[in-house]
């Protein structure tokens, strides 16, 4: 079956994310790949993966060295890299300062976050479906494992797609690493 879009979850790096998404991308060649950690920036010639890998910077909330070898691998295969998010995800520079730190945020703080993740995944939702009218090949969308879990607005609202993300034993998409066992990858898929 083929299927309209390929989720890989991302762990922002509790695991060696790149050799999934290398393999999926390898596998289907897409037209399109959308990432989360690529902000706002759209790499859609060789002038832009040029000027991205000579300048070395995502931005405050990205660290170049955690997209770089995705931004390589589109480069040289000639497929377009876009962000589907806001610059250092929405968040303003007290909450970038604190998420970065890990420092304890206030209530009202957690909330606002919350507000902001909200936003961010209607806006995902909003750039994945404005890519998907441009090719009629499936795409490949990697975003934050915990924007994958169930019932999030991606699941709820889009149909034929597969999920390749860490997932626990319950065949559940893993947030963040889990002590009792090795990491593997599982698949889910739509049922529509």
């Amino acid at each position: 079956m083929a299927y309209s879009y390929i989720f890989i979850g991302s762990t922002h790096s509790f695991i060696d994310d790149f050799s999934k998404q290398k393999e999926v991308i390898n596998s289907i060649n897409p037209e399109f790949v959308l990432s989360e950690e690529l902000e706002n920036l759209k790499l859609d010639s060789n002038e832009k993966f040029r000027k991205i890998l000579e300048k070395r910077h995502i931005s405050e909330m990205t660290p170049f060295g955690e997209i770089e070898n995705l931004i390589k691998l589109c480069f040289e295969k000639n497929i377009n890299l876009i962000g589907i998010d806001f610059h250092n995800f929405g968040l303003g520079k007290s909450l970038r300062n604190k998420i970065k730190h890990k420092i304890k945020l206030t209530k009202e703080e957690e909330e606002e976050l919350n507000k902001i993740a909200r936003r961010r995944e209607e806006y995902h939702l909003t750039k994945i479906l404005e890519y998907k009218e441009k090719t009629d090949k499936p795409m490949v969308v990697i975003l934050g494992c915990w924007h994958l879990r169930r019932g999030s607005l991606i699941r709820k609202n889009l149909k034929n797609y597969k999920i390749i993300a860490p997932i626990d034993e319950h065949g559940e998409v893993l947030f963040e690493p889990s002590r009792e066992r090795k990491i593997k990858y599982g698949e889910i898929v739509s049922n529509g």
